[in-house]
């Protein structure tokens, strides 16, 4: 049927799909984060779901979620060239635990989209329109929200979007086999990559990141891992540590934490 649309990519790496999370532990309207106290006691239980130390956890991973809209109609516009009706009116926010961790995601209240223009110059327009608007209209606002819920920098949010963009660049190199999908989704993406400071209310756009890679203790010899942009705070929490590629990860942390993991190898 033409009007169908896979979103078990945007589901299993973002949690956003019209179906929404399977047991949802709490549900609210993407629009009440404008209100700083909703956000604050949003921020308060997704933070309890995980054991967080520190309400800088649920603040960054609560921020990040929000730029997995651009992602999800950037995915969509280039396998449909449709832009999907993301807006926080259409959108329910859910927190879903599991286990040690929590799922952060939307549930779409009614799968709604425009045509993109398949023609170079009209297609570049209107994405150029389409992205710019979403942030200055709904996201930038958002994330300030959350930060000021948490009392932190929301550059501490923003720092994170040029890691997780290159994340999912390298995801598609690595594991669409469809070059004329590859070469769509470069092309889609320069035009976020475009985009003036102002959009995101930043001193640059924060999707240009250079990534950086180191050795990968996991793969066979020659693998490697990239660097995030910034550290997410997941050792905020009981027990919690580090990532493996958090960038504030010393280098004889990350030499520590590699032994252990080649000793648990081997």
């Amino acid at each position: 049927m033409p009007n169908q649309m896979d979103f078990t990519l945007v589901d299993t790496f973002f949690h956003i799909s019209p179906k929404g999370a399977e047991h949802p532990l709490l549900e609210l309207p993407a629009t009440d984060f404008r209100d700083r106290e909703i956000a604050y006691n949003t921020l308060i239980t997704a933070g309890n779901m995980v054991q967080a130390t520190s309400i800088q956890l649920a603040a960054s991973f609560v921020g990040i979620s929000f730029f997995n809209l651009c992602i999800t109609n950037l995915i969509f516009a280039v396998q449909y060239n449709r832009y999907l009706d993301l807006s926080l009116d259409n959108l329910t926010y859910q927190l879903e635990s599991h286990d040690d961790h929590a799922h952060l995601g939307f549930k779409i209240k009614e799968l709604r989209w425009t045509e993109v223009p398949l023609a170079v110059d009209e297609r570049k327009a209107f994405l150029e329109n389409a992205f710019s608007s979403s942030f200055q209209n709904e996201i930038n606002e958002i994330v300030e929200a959350v930060a000021v819920g948490a009392d932190v920098k929301s550059g501490m949010i923003w720092s994170q979007v040029g890691g997780q963009i290159n994340e999912v660049r390298h995801y598609v190199h690595e594991q669409i086999k469809d070059p004329a999908l590859v070469e769509a989704f470069l092309r889609d993406l320069d035009i976020i990559l475009s985009l003036p400071a102002e959009v995101f209310n930043r001193k640059r756009n924060p999707f240009i990141h250079k990534p950086r890679f180191i050795d990968n203790p996991w793969s066979p010899e020659g693998g490697q891992l990239m660097l995030r942009s910034s550290c997410c705070m997941y050792d905020c929490r009981v027990d919690g540590q580090k990532c493996y590629t958090c960038p504030r990860m010393l280098p004889e942390e990350r030499d520590e934490r590699r032994q252990l993991i080649m000793a648990g190898a081997h």
